[in-house]
């Protein structure tokens, strides 16, 4: 039950900080540096973006997933850190 409960909080955890991150993104898209010009033609293509909702839908599915992977880099790096201090 206890592991259960752990992993629940890890992917509440995860998903509150992901749309937090992509929320602050969103906000001030200048604070985090945009992904080169040819990723995001490639991107475009990718989805056939063909007009400029299209085109601002691959952005936030783009900053979603981009704040996904940073929030599980640093909560498996806290992690990590958390779980060697406590070995110690």
């Amino acid at each position: 039950m206890k592991r259960t409960i752990e992993i629940g909080c890890v992917i509440a955890w995860l998903l509150l900080a992901t749309l937090a991150l992509a929320y602050v993104w969103g906000r001030h898209p200048d604070a985090i540096p945009p992904p080169p010009l040819s990723f995001s033609l490639w991107l475009n293509d990718l989805f056939d973006a063909h007009d400029a909702e299209t085109s601002a839908d691959v952005d936030l599915y783009y900053m979603l997933i981009a704040s996904f992977l940073f929030a599980s880099l640093c909560t498996f790096v806290a992690w990590r850190i958390f779980k060697r201090l406590r070995t110690r």
